[in-house]
């Protein structure tokens, strides 16, 4: 049977969590993704909260089902022109560099359009349009600025972040049994504080 994006070429420009949660729920629709990362270490999370030696981490494989890898030095000429292959036969480029990023490359939406004048442009970032739309943004800035670091740590003194990601989608799921959920709050510290590790539903 085929599926809602059967025939769709996703060029994947994006690391860590947020950028390759969408690529991969693109995949899972169909898209063709191929996954662009930097030579010698590829993707951050490849290494991170790795487990057995010498493989890559679940925190990776997680958020990296159904999608082909290559690595490029966008900086060199070689790679420079691979890339610029790449757009061309591509439908879609998701990004979530920091900003600016993709324009420092040579690759600004005009020049994108001009090599592809039916690509679109996903770009992943923290803040939209307003007085923070160049700021970088990792996991606890958005949680802060979004209010729900308010919701961990001391009750009248420091907050702290979530100990379980705001983007959530795959295994840690599980953490929302109610049977998990009971044991974590039977072990929490004493009233007037919360565990940064206590579940809470993502919506």
């Amino acid at each position: 049977m085929s599926k809602a994006l059967d025939g769709v070429r996703i060029l994947d420009f994006t690391h860590v969590q947020s950028g390759p949660t969408c690529t991969q729920l693109l995949a899972w629709l169909g898209a063709d993704v191929i996954k662009v990362e930097r030579p010698g270490c590829g993707d951050v999370t490849r290494q991170q909260l790795r487990d057995i030696p010498d493989v890559d981490s679940l925190y990776f494989t997680m958020l990296n089902h159904n999608k082909r890898s290559l690595t490029l030095d966008a900086k060199s000429e070689d790679g420079k022109r691979i890339l610029e292959q790449l757009v061309a036969s591509c439908d879609v480029l998701v990004e979530n560099f920091a900003p600016g990023v993709l324009d420092r490359m040579g690759f600004t939406w005009e020049r994108i359009r001009r090599l592809n004048p039916r690509m679109i442009v996903a770009s992943v970032k923290g803040f939209g349009p307003g007085p923070y739309q160049d700021s970088k943004v990792y996991e606890n800035i958005a949680q802060c600025a979004g209010g729900s670091a308010s919701t961990t740590g001391l009750t009248m003194g420091r907050r702290s972040s979530r100990g379980l990601r705001s983007a959530t989608a795959g295994p840690e799921c599980t953490w929302r049994s109610a049977s998990l959920r009971r044991s974590i709050n039977a072990t929490a510290p004493a009233v007037g504080r919360r565990s940064s590790r206590q579940c809470r539903t993502v919506s």
